[in-house]
């Protein structure tokens, strides 16, 4: 029996068109301004989940913040 879909892993190493800068959507306007917004890679995201000692805590909007710097964005 062949498997079905991909795992996790395989949708963490896989080859696509990120990071990307973007102009900020409309909707996005609203609740963070004008500006750019960063959308990030897995891989990328995945490296500073693991950059954070152990007993500590970094939340999603630090990790938003840690992407948008590093690419120049308003908005990771």
């Amino acid at each position: 029996m062949s498997k079905t879909g991909t795992s996790w892993q395989e949708k963490l190493h896989q080859k696509s068109n990120l990071p990307c800068v973007e102009p900020m959507p409309p909707k996005m306007v609203r609740l963070f301004g004008a500006g750019t917004i960063c959308v990030p890679a897995p891989l990328e995201v995945d490296e500073i989940m693991h950059s954070v000692p152990s007993g500590r805590l970094m939340t999603v909007n630090q990790i938003r913040q840690v992407v948008a710097r590093k690419h120049g964005a308003t908005v990771g």
